[in-house]
C-alpha cells in the first residue's frame, strides 16, 4: 500500500502587484520555495532585505528528496533562527557500517572531538524541513511568499529582471533589481533564458523507497555491496522521522523505471531484505538515474543561479541540498550589501558636516 505523506496545501493568494498599473519592481524575486529558495529568502529577511518568493505549487514537496543534513548546513540553519527546530524534528546521526554481502568490512564514526553543539548529520525528511523554513520566513513578515505563481517568462536586462508570472487569476508583470533562480534541476529560469547546463552522462538506475516500520535498528547509516537478498548491486538504509526509513536499491543503467516503481515489484524487494515478518507500509516511491551538471556561470546579469538550477550532484555523500542551502549563505549576505549600495546615478545628500577638532 502506498501511503504518501500529504501535506498542507499552501493557499493562493492574489499581490497587489497583479492589479498594478505598472510592473511593481522589487528589489529581489527569488523562484522557487524549496530549501534554497527558502534559505536565501530568511537569510535576506533577517538583514533586512524585503524579498519576493514564487512557488508554481500549492504544497511543500512529497516524495523520497533530501534527506541528510550536515552540520555546516545546520549552522547555517542555527543563523536563519530554525536549526533548533530541525535538531528537534529529525534523527541524529555519527556512526555508519559498511557490509560485503552479509559481513561488516568498515564502520566509521564522523564525531572526531567533543564539544560540537550540532551533530554531524540530521536526517529529516524535505517536506519536514520546508514546513519549519516557511514558519520561519513567516515569522520575519518581511519574506512575500506567493503560492501558485509561475513564472512563463523571464527578460533580463542590464539594471534588472522582468517576469511575466502565472496565476489562477491570470498573468502579471513584475521586475526586480535582482533575481535568483532556485527552482530546481529542471529550472524554469534557465531553460526561458536558453542557458546550458552541462551535464554528463546518466549513470545507474536507483529505486527510493521510503517505508514506514517500527524498527530497533540503530540510527546509523547502513550500506551494503553484493547483499544476497540483493545481489550483484549495492543498497542503503538510513532512519528518518515518525519511524519513516529510506531505503535505496542500485538497479543498473537498463532498469525500466515503470516496472521497477510498481508498488508490488517495491515491496518484494524490501520483503527479500527485511523478511516475511516484518510490517511496513510504502510512503514513497521514486526511480531516478543520477547525472552531474553544472552552468558555465552561475550569474548571468542579474540573475543568479544557486542549488540544483545552477549545478547538479550524484546524491552519495548528501550533497543536493547542503550545497544549495550552502549557496544560498554564500549569496545572502553579498547580495545585501550590494542592495545597500546607493544605486549608479541616484542623487547623494548632502555631505556630513565636518566637526571642528
Amino acid at each position: 500500500m502506498l501511503k504518501t505523506h500529504k501535506p498542507a496545501e499552501l493557499e493562493y493568494a492574489a499581490s497587489p502587484d497583479q492589479s498594478a498599473a505598472a510592473p511593481a519592481h522589487h528589489p529581489v524575486i527569488i523562484v522557487g520555495a524549496g530549501p534554497v529558495g527558502l534559505a536565501a529568502a530568511i537569510d535576506l529577511a533577517v538583514r533586512g532585505v524585503r524579498p519576493v518568493v514564487l512557488d508554481q505549487d500549492s504544497r511543500v514537496s512529497a516524495g523520497s528528496r533530501a534527506v541528510s543534513y550536515a552540520k555546516r548546513t545546520l549552522e547555517i540553519l542555527d543563523r536563519l533562527g530554525c536549526g533548533d527546530a530541525v535538531v528537534r524534528r529529525g534523527v541524529a546521526w555519527s556512526h555508519g557500517r559498511v557490509f560485503l554481502r552479509e559481513r561488516q568490512i568498515f564502520s566509521f564514526n564522523l564525531t572526531t572531538d567533543e564539544g560540537h553543539r550540532r551533530p554531524p548529520f540530521v536526517n529529516l525528511q524535505q517536506y519536514h524541513l520546508e514546513e519549519i523554513l516557511i514558519a520561519r520566513a513567516r515569522e520575519l513578515k518581511l519574506v512575500d511568499l506567493r503560492w501558485q505563481h509561475c513564472v512563463r517568462g523571464v527578460e533580463a536586462a542590464d539594471d534588472r529582471a522582468t517576469l511575466t508570472v502565472e496565476t489562477p487569476d491570470g498573468p502579471y508583470q513584475m521586475s526586480c533589481d535582482w533575481l535568483v533562480a532556485a527552482d530546481g534541476a529542471r529550472s524554469t529560469v534557465r531553460s526561458a533564458l536558453d542557458l546550458p547546463l552541462q551535464t554528463s552522462a546518466p549513470g545507474d538506475r536507483f529505486l527510493t523507497a521510503d517505508v514506514v516500520m517500527k524498527a530497533e535498528f540503530p540510527s546509523e547509516r547502513w550500506f551494503w555491496f553484493d547483499p544476497p537478498f540483493h545481489p550483484n548491486r549495492s543498497v542503503l538504509l538510513h532512519r528518518q522521522a515518525d519511524d519513516v526509513w529510506r531505503i535505496e536499491f542500485q538497479l543498473g543503467p537498463e532498469a525500466d523505471a515503470d516496472e521497477e516503481r510498481k508498488p508490488e515489484s517495491v515491496i518484494a524487494r524490501v520483503k527479500a531484505m527485511l523478511g516475511d515478518e516484518r510490517e511496513f507500509e510504502l510512503e514513497s516511491v521514486e526511480v531516478y538515474a543520477f547525472g552531474c551538471g553544472r552552468m558555465d556561470s552561475f550569474r548571468h546579469g542579474r540573475i543568479l543561479f544557486a542549488g540544483d538550477a545552477a549545478h547538479r550532484v550524484a546524491p552519495f555523500g548528501a550533497r543536493g541540498a547542503n550545497s544549495g542551502i550552502q549557496d544560498a549563505d554564500n549569496l545572502a549576505w553579498k547580495l545585501a550589501l550590494v542592495l545597500a549600495r546607493p544605486r549608479a546615478g541616484a542623487v547623494a545628500g548632502p555631505p556630513p558636516a565636518r566637526r571642528r577638532v
